[in-house]
């Protein structure tokens, strides 16, 4: 991203129970000077009389205000971007866009929103130099595609006449159903090509799914607080945090987690691969006066954060390189426990390694088919989800399309570890570390050993 700047006009949709859970929340702002934008100030391309008189009914006359709040990165250490947030001044904004969309006019208010945003942007950049200019994050009512919204220019016009480029913007597509997909993908690549950037935001609420991150191929990815609440005590939350933090790096795109609440939180995300944040943990929105976008006037907490996530990785890095130089000497003793014996004492050394350690989730042993020899001996601490899809295999079970074996068999290494998946044998997240033996009566066995990953 270099050194640009970032940031973003957010319009909610109405109260929820935390202020930072709220992607698009309008903040009240009494009168700040150039900052408190009326309606006739923004309108570039006039409204009709009718439409004029529905937006005046729906807001009551009244006024958006501008805040922002910062967007940091910890690897860079500095904040790298506002999200600008607005607000109608004497009506809750969640009743706003209910009138506006019964009584027609809830594209003329979304344009509106996205028209006092870039004022407001227009007028902070003054504050600036151009080579730290922030980009302006402009939220997208995505919904307004399916009333014809495609082909309008509407969106470049305004951006012309408030003199702000392009490039500089980056337009923010929300979880709204659209029923016209194909229009959606048209107005996403046409304003592409203009020189805009994509956003896909709150991916994880509404229909802002996987399906969305596909046909639009945002260059930006936005997490919705719900993936991010309590993320610091739920595994599974955290390996779908995870999982999108990989797929944003496979395709290219950055990912943002929002309404980051907590340390623990920003943390977590951290260290699954996520660098750019969002939340009160950081700053609440401020007025725009009270901004400082100077690199020194950056909130020493977010170089507590880096420095914390710095000696986190390392001492995780060092814990799993402790655990699998663990793991793998087991696995060497058990080789040569194996190798020492005859087969007919193989069931006696494979129980002994489950009582070793208790992250040991099962141990078994494979023929050089992918056979199983014996049954699946299981940890001290072990226990097996209770469901018939999962039961520890038996003798016979044929392992020969599975990783852990083929890996080693087909390549000629001598030892393999797995991914984490689920086993079969317990319903448990496990990984499998596999190593081959080749035994002094002839035969090559495969000794496999289940690491629970969750322990």
């Amino acid at each position: 991203m270099g050194r640009r700047r970032m940031t973003r006009l957010s319009v909610d949709r109405g109260p929820r129970c935390h202020e930072s859970q709220q992607k698009r929340r309008l903040l009240r702002n009494s009168a700040k000077r150039s900052f408190t934008l009326t309606i006739s100030r923004v309108q570039y391309k006039p409204l009709t009389t009718i439409q004029s008189n529905r937006l005046r009914s729906v807001l009551g006359s009244g006024e958006l205000a501008i805040r922002f709040q910062p967007i940091v990165s910890l690897k860079q250490k500095r904040m790298i971007g506002l999200e600008a947030l607005a607000r109608p001044e004497r009506m809750d904004v969640g009743r706003a866009f209910a009138m506006a969309q019964a009584t027609g006019c809830l594209l003329e208010l979304d344009r509106l929103c996205r028209q006092t945003a870039l004022v407001g942007y227009a007028e902070l950049l003054t504050r600036v130099e151009p080579s730290a200019s922030p980009l302006l994050f402009l939220n997208f009512e995505a919904s307004v595609i399916d009333d014809g919204a495609v082909g309008s220019g509407a969106l470049r016009e305004a951006t012309r006449s408030a003199g702000v480029d392009p490039t500089n913007v980056v337009l923010e597509i929300n979880e709204s159903l659209v029923r016209n997909r194909h229009a959606l993908r048209r107005f996403v690549e046409d304003h592409r090509q203009h020189g805009f950037l994509i956003a896909l935001d709150d991916l994880g609420a509404g229909h802002s799914n996987l399906a969305r991150i596909a046909e639009l191929r945002p260059q930006i990815i936005k997490l919705d607080r719900s993936l991010i609440s309590g993320l610091d005590r739920d595994f599974v939350q955290q390996e779908t945090v995870k999982s999108l933090a990989r797929l944003g790096q496979s395709i290219g795109a950055l990912v943002l987690a929002e309404g980051v609440e907590t340390l623990e939180e920003v943390n977590v995300c951290a260290v699954h691969g996520i660098d750019l944040f969002q939340g009160f943990v950081f700053s609440r929105p401020r007025p725009a006066e009270q901004l400082s976008l100077e690199p020194q006037a950056q909130d020493p907490l977010l170089h507590a954060a880096a420095r914390d996530l710095r000696a986190q990785a390392v001492r995780r890095l060092q814990e799993r390189r402790g655990i699998s130089r663990q793991l793998e000497n087991l696995a060497a003793q058990g080789r040569q426990a194996l190798m020492d014996h005859t087969a007919d004492q193989f069931e006696r050394v494979l129980a002994s390694l489950v009582e070793q350690t208790s992250a040991v989730e099962a141990v078994y042993l494979l023929d050089h088919q992918g056979q199983q020899l014996g049954r699946t001996h299981l940890g001290t601490e072990s226990e097996v989800v209770p469901n018939r899809l999962f039961a520890p295999s038996s003798h016979g079970t044929d392992h020969s399309c599975k990783d852990y074996f083929f890996s080693l068999m087909d390549t000629g290494m001598e030892q393999f570890t797995t991914d984490s998946y689920i086993s079969l044998a317990t319903g448990n997240v496990c990984r499998t570390v596999s190593m081959a033996v080749n035994h002094s009566e002839g035969s090559t066995y495969v000794l496999c050993l289940d690491i629970n990953t969750q322990r």
